[in-house]
């Protein structure tokens, strides 16, 4: 690899982890925050000192504030996804603004442990792509100098995806599965290699488990015993007829269940190698880094999974005399970054079409666009339209349409149609 930190950067609403490419090491190695009980995890609280310009973070934010030297945020990660402010020293900031220092803060601390600064790839892991969530961390990536195509963000789901890739080949096999026990509750994650498709395709699910539990609970024995009957029962009914190559279990929520969850432990088990891992999203974004800088990806699937749209969307055009299929968007993209844009000159046409084709089903939906109010008063092959798609979020894409015109003879009227579509 060369120069520059290749980063995986786990982002929650109450915390922080972060992992990093070392050559010569089995796996990404984990940032240490603190020496306290969980060294590697960074409380989301910022704090300015009074009367300085000053950032601290962390435990570091909490004891200033404490002492009354300065005003705090915390669960920063909320006040992004409002759109809010907050004031310190007198001073009203934006919630963008807030994050870009504490981005800032966390990454010096990297910094001073590789001792490199420079960064080649960074990947940003969050349980939900939150359009807002997201343009807040490109945003203030970009004002702490970090070019845009250094910059990925991706689900929990992919980066768990990523991780479990990772592992040996013959762990490909069955599922692969992930308990995630943190302060946002237990959440399950599954693998699959699903074959017979050209690529085969590797499809990752997340379902959200048992409302209302969450490592709160974990400060008393009758928490404890809880936490294993839960456990217990959610492994019985998830895990049931399923065959399972490996088993993963993370999060703070999962720190001595060896001690308090043996009748979890007993049942998960049986017949399946299990792994407790460290920072497992941090870890997974660090893989998804590395395989983006490869020329071709060490994992030859179309990868499928939260954050990644689920279909091809296509069009027929004209070149010449020849018809062809030009793609908009294809499955497997990453919703965010997913864009199209082109011209192109109607011929005899009222509306235009759209196959939308999910993978690995034969015949697909079209979707229709019309054309009759940019074509109004116009004579055939006179208009010169632009097409426009974006994604707002892995279920919905948009379409817009653009009169550019034809020349000095049909000047561009700036007529436009929009078209919003649900990804069933």
């Amino acid at each position: 690899m060369s120069e520059g930190l290749i980063i995986g950067y786990d982002l929650t609403r109450y915390y922080c982890r972060v992992s990093y490419f070392k050559e010569g090491e089995e796996e990404p190695v984990d940032v240490l925050f603190s020496d306290e009980k969980n060294p590697y995890l960074i409380q989301n609280s910022i704090c300015r000192r009074k009367g300085t310009n000053e950032w601290l973070v962390g435990r570091s934010a909490y004891e200033t504030a404490l002492l009354g030297q300065g005003s705090i945020v915390d669960k920063l990660l909320l006040l992004v996804e409002r759109k809010d402010y907050s004031t310190f020293d007198g001073e009203l900031l934006s919630a963008g603004e807030i994050f870009r220092h504490f981005l800032d803060e966390t990454l010096k601390r990297v910094y001073q442990e590789t001792g490199e600064k420079g960064i080649r790839h960074i990947i940003f892991t969050v349980q939900e792509l939150d359009a807002i969530v997201l343009d807040t961390i490109i945003e203030a990536c970009k004002e702490l100098g970090i070019e845009r195509n250094a910059v990925r963000i991706i689900s929990h789901t992919e980066s768990f995806l990523f991780y479990a890739l990772s592992r040996k080949q013959e762990f490909r096999n069955n599922l692969s599965v992930l308990f995630d026990f943190t302060g946002d509750g237990l959440n399950y994650y599954e693998l699959e290699i699903v074959r017979g498709m050209q690529p085969n395709a590797a499809v990752a699910r997340r379902k959200f488990l048992e409302e209302g539990f969450s490592v709160d609970i974990m400060n008393s024995p009758m928490g404890h015993r809880m936490a294993d009957s839960i456990l217990t029962s959610c492994t019985q009914r998830i895990l049931d007829k399923k065959l399972v190559s490996i088993c993963l279990l993370s999060g703070n929520g999962m720190d001595d269940c060896q001690t308090w969850g043996t009748n979890f432990l007993r049942t998960l088990c049986a017949r399946r190698r299990v792994f407790f891992v460290e920072n497992v999203f941090a870890k997974g974004a660090v893989y998804a880094a590395v395989d983006a800088l490869r020329q071709e990806s060490a994992y030859p699937f179309r990868i499928l999974c939260e954050g990644r749209i689920r279909v091809d969307i296509s069009t027929e055009i004209f070149t010449g005399l020849s018809q062809q299929t030009v793609f908009l968007a294809r499955a497997g993209e990453n919703w965010y970054d997913t864009k199209a844009e082109f011209d192109v000159i109607p011929d005899d046409m009222t509306k235009m079409l759209l196959k939308v084709k999910k993978l690995g089903d034969r015949t697909g939906v079209v979707a229709e666009v019309p054309l009759t109010d940019i074509l109004k008063g116009r004579a055939n092959k006179t208009t010169r339209i632009g097409v426009q798609l974006r994604f707002t979020s892995e279920n919905v894409f948009t379409v817009t349409l653009e009169d550019k015109g034809f020349g000095e003879f049909y000047p561009a009227s700036g007529r436009k149609v929009y078209r919003t579509f649900p990804v069933e």
